[in-house]
């Protein structure tokens, strides 16, 4: 299993943060039963949502370049390593250098900087991947989310009775707002870590 990043979230809550795993899928379709339908809706923009054990395996199956998924998980909660947020993004086959984005957050959870820590999570991927923009959908009534965006400096484009968004992915790109330096400071820790964590794998290579 990928080791913890801890990062600091906007109401000063410490979190860990990791990328997400096979042996998780059993651990995201649980997590997923516990979301109330305003948010699975916000989320799937549908309303009774069942994923297929097609989808899980879908959601589940990443290979941390073109398929970046990360989990928030907060420690002080039992137990440690179930997740209250997943955010993720897929890179699209005919731009590479843009991604579709995806978040889900606990409703527990929101309102508490949590999805600015997976942006930070997801951007500071996107820099070591090449992934230069972010593109999602969010619903008009979103309003929380749609201020966000905005405050990234997102274009905002109306289709198909939906919002379409899209965004730097890169944190240090975005405009000065006070989100986007929350994103950069978590994007900072992750890729602080995630740099440590190559040299000391390199260094085990080279000894053996």
């Amino acid at each position: 299993m990928p080791n913890s990043i801890a990062v600091t979230a906007d109401n000063r809550t410490d979190y860990l943060v990791r990328p997400l795993c096979p042996e998780d899928r059993e651990m995201i379709e649980q997590a997923l039963k516990l979301l109330s339908p305003r948010t699975l809706y916000s989320r799937f923009h549908s309303h009774g949502v069942k994923l297929s054990k097609k989808d899980l395996d879908y959601l589940t199956t990443t290979d941390g370049r073109d398929h970046v998924s990360w989990l928030v998980i907060d420690p002080s909660k039992r137990p440690e390593d179930f997740p209250i947020a997943l955010g993720r993004y897929v890179r699209d086959k005919t731009q590479p250098s843009r991604a579709e984005v995806a978040l889900t957050v606990c409703d527990r959870h929101q309102g508490q900087g949590v999805s600015k820590v997976l942006l930070g999570a997801l951007g500071a991927s996107a820099v070591a991947a090449g992934v230069e923009s972010f593109h999602g959908s969010l619903l008009t009534e979103n309003r929380s989310l749609r201020r966000l965006m905005q405050s990234l400096g997102a274009e905002l484009t109306m289709r198909d009775g939906t919002l379409q968004a899209e965004a730097s992915a890169d944190p240090w790109q975005l405009p000065d707002s006070a989100a986007a330096r929350k994103i950069r400071r978590v994007a900072t820790q992750v890729g602080t870590a995630l740099n440590g964590q190559r040299d000391s794998a390199s260094s085990v290579r080279m000894r053996s």
